[in-house]
């Protein structure tokens, strides 16, 4: 399994976040874009918001960001105390990791060419039984299966594709339910057996009450570099 957190303390990117709100004809009626640096803090993954919708940050938000910070940093060392690594706390976000995979039965079904890398292609659905279930994300991946294509040089995964198998309900100040959910995850080789994300894909249908709300979500990594190569920049 690619150690995808610890891997990325090694590097601070620029990730770029664009929600396009959908009607029913598909039809983007909204669009919001944020810009993170994305670094290691206090040991632990931290998002420092710099741009909003195009552009700089209010006066308010930076200061928003500054306490954000300190809370983070606070709440890190007590995690580290603890033998723990925190993260951002973002519900879109998908880690890559053995406690994701863990809720899947997976197996090979073919082989495929994807970015000019020679894959397996593992198919997965969710174990039956009791599954992690701490947020939204957590209840919509024990309802959703996929592929996932593994690179035969150095079993690294290049890619995820996933798709909600049956309408998820959950509390989200009141009643809501992910009618349709489908996404995408890829990931680049960085270095030697490196794998780290390099876009997100995520499309969602959400009831809530009497109210649709459709989004598609895309998460891009602009930029990654080591520790301290951003600092020139200016970014």
């Amino acid at each position: 399994m690619q150690d995808e957190a610890s891997a990325e303390l090694r590097y601070e990117s620029i990730v770029s976040t664009t929600i396009d709100s959908l009607n029913g004809d598909g039809d983007i009626v909204e669009t919001q874009t944020t810009r993170h640096r994305r670094y290691a803090l206090e040991g632990s993954l931290f998002e420092e918001l710099i741009a909003r919708n195009g552009e700089p940050l209010s006066e308010a938000d930076i200061r928003r960001e500054s306490e954000r910070q300190q809370k983070f940093r606070r709440d890190a060392r007590e995690a580290e105390a603890s033998g723990e690594r925190l993260e951002t706390n973002d519900e879109r976000q998908i880690r890559f990791n053995e406690d994701l995979m863990d809720r899947f039965v997976a197996s090979v079904v073919g082989e495929e060419i994807v970015a000019g890398e020679r894959c397996w292609v593992i198919a997965f659905q969710p174990k039956e039984g009791k599954l992690p279930s701490r947020s939204r994300l957590d209840k919509a991946l024990n309802q959703s299966a996929g592929r996932a294509y593994v690179t035969q040089t150095d079993y690294g995964v290049i890619r995820i594709d996933f798709e909600l198998l049956r309408p998820v309900r959950y509390l989200w100040g009141m009643i809501a339910s992910l009618r349709q959910a489908s996404g995408r995850l890829e990931f680049q080789r960085i270095e030697d057996s490196v794998w780290l994300p390099r876009a997100f894909d995520l499309r969602t249908n959400v009831r809530i009450l009497f109210r649709t709300t459709r989004q598609h979500i895309v998460r891009e990594w602009l930029q990654r570099d080591r520790v301290g190569a951003l600092a020139d920049t200016g970014l």
